[in-house]
């Protein structure tokens, strides 16, 4: 081919035209297309939420009740949860307390009896009712013979029945109190364990013997005691004062006055409460012999002396029967409003020990008096 007709053939095909519709088809391709851009410039702008409306009201509240009722249910649940949590852990954490801090219980006797046990110590202690406590050792008793198989002459089941009597005697139930008592001497005797133990377990009958009027029993357990007291001064002289008591009701007040004389001697100056109780004493004696304005300044030494140490058990117990007394003899001298006040007094003591027996009997006294001072008002 000859280079003036390759030139004209070249200059041809750059001049020619490109199609139409070549060019509309790039265009749409390389733009956006015309109509999707129209009618995104019509559609409103989004909402976040379009409201919605119902045609029945009962529904959407009954919707709202039970959405409500589940979060409800939800706390509630939780809440429950928790604080049994709590109360769980506080539970076990008085229990370990107990038992290692304040009242050891014997490793034979096994977790159901040993929660027992501190059940108990609370209601000697913490919340008193001798009732419940006593109930509580007794169980625990029952545990220790029939379920762990302990012997009766065991150490263990020996002290619990001490415990029960104890408890047993502070719940004013004095026959039940006798009875384990007794068993309880028979058993240490039975061991060949005539100690301060045995003693003690004595003194504790002749006692009880004593506020059931069985003077002869009182007498028989009292008079063991006291001869095996041995060197024990302070055992001695409770014993000593039991048995003036003893001879005091039988109308035997010169026996009961040197016994009284001689305590009264070997007592320690530290020993408060033991000088309140037989200065106590004293004052009885005194006024069974006739002597009332004696009985009167004994029994108020008594109570100052009990005033000395109100954290003391025998200090409580004295400073509300010398009040009693003392509210007694004001009641028979017609002095009836300073005699309310011992008797209140001694109501106040009966309290701090939880000695029911006792504070019922001051209670009379008490109710009494303001019986008459009421009716010598009107």
């Amino acid at each position: 081919m000859s280079a003036s007709r390759l030139s004209t053939l070249l200059g041809k095909s750059v001049l020619r035209p490109a199609p139409i519709n070549a060019s509309r088809r790039m265009a749409s391709t390389l733009g956006p297309p015309r109509g999707s851009l129209l009618q995104r410039a019509n559609m409103p702008p989004p909402h976040p939420k379009d409201p919605s409306f119902t045609t029945s009201p009962y529904n959407e509240a009954m919707g709202n009740i039970k959405s409500q009722a589940k979060m409800v249910a939800k706390v509630t649940g939780y809440t429950v949860i928790s604080v049994t949590t709590a109360v769980a852990f506080v539970w076990q954490l008085s229990h370990w307390y107990i038992e290692y801090m304040m009242s050891p219980t014997p490793p034979e006797l096994g977790y159901q009896a040993r929660n027992l046990l501190h059940g108990a110590y609370i209601r000697e202690t913490l919340a008193p009712n001798f009732e419940v406590a006593s109930f509580y050792v007794r169980e625990a008793l029952r545990i220790a013979l029939e379920e762990k198989q302990l012997e009766e002459s065991s150490n263990t089941v020996i002290q619990l029945r001490l415990r029960l009597a104890h408890d047993e005697a502070h719940a004013g139930n004095l026959l039940d109190a006798i009875t384990e008592y007794t068993r309880s001497w028979k058993l240490l005797i039975g061991k060949g364990d005539n100690t301060k133990e045995a003693v003690e377990a004595a003194k504790h009958i002749g006692d009880l013997y004593l506020r059931i009027s069985d003077y002869e029993h009182s007498e028989e357990f009292l008079a063991w005691a006291l001869h095996n007291a041995q060197d024990d001064s302070a055992l001695k002289s409770k014993i000593t004062l039991t048995l003036a008591s003893l001879y005091a009701l039988q109308r035997n007040y010169q026996l009961a006055l040197s016994l009284l004389s001689e305590t009264l001697k070997t007592v320690p100056e530290t020993d408060a409460c033991l000088r309140a109780i037989v200065q106590n004493q004293l004052s009885e004696i005194m006024f069974g012999l006739g002597k009332v304005d004696e009985a009167m300044g004994w029994a108020q030494a008594a109570i100052n002396a009990s005033a000395s140490n109100l954290k003391n058990q025998d200090c409580l117990e004295c400073g509300g029967v010398a009040s009693n007394n003392l509210g007694k003899m004001l009641e028979l001298k017609g002095e009836f409003d300073q005699a309310l006040e011992y008797y209140n007094q001694a109501v106040t003591y009966s309290l701090s020990v939880h000695d029911s027996e006792s504070r019922d009997r001051y209670i009379l006294n008490q109710e009494r008096v303001q019986e008459m001072l009421k009716n010598k008002a009107e």
